[in-house]
């Protein structure tokens, strides 16, 4: 096992279930503790599974671009930052918006046995902008 790699296999496939909107899928890479901080608080893998598919469900589509990823493990455990753009596709009375958003998480993944997945995820909102979309 490859414990460097496994760190980036997770996060990109965070962006892909989220962006596929296999939310289920959530449990193959976070810990039934998962826990999301910021603006609110996430405790609990159900919970937080339920307040990502009530948010993005209002979303036509999303994308999110995995920019950077970097931090280092410690024994079993992982930290470190990952800098995403974060697109939703909005539409609302026949037109058609676009969100984006600058995030840095500040990640921690866990090394159980053969397993590593997500423990706790910090989300900081860098920016945020809304354009019309034409087409």
């Amino acid at each position: 096992m490859d414990i460097k790699n496994l760190s980036t296999q997770i996060i990109y496939q965070y962006a892909s279930i989220i962006d596929s909107k296999k939310f289920s899928e959530l449990s193959r890479i976070m810990w039934d503790e998962f826990s999301l901080t910021g603006p609110y608080e996430l405790i609990g893998l159900e919970t937080f599974i339920g307040a990502v598919q009530q948010n993005l469900s209002t979303y036509k589509s999303t994308m999110h671009l995995i920019g950077n990823a970097e931090g280092q493990w410690d024994g079993n455990t992982y930290t470190g930052k990952t800098y995403c753009i974060a697109s939703h596709i909005l539409e609302e009375n026949g037109q058609s918006t676009k969100l984006d958003m600058g995030i840095i998480y500040d990640d921690t993944i866990e090394l159980r046995g053969e397993e590593a997945k997500f423990l706790h995820r910090h989300f900081n909102l860098q920016w945020q902008k809304t354009d019309l979309l034409d087409f």
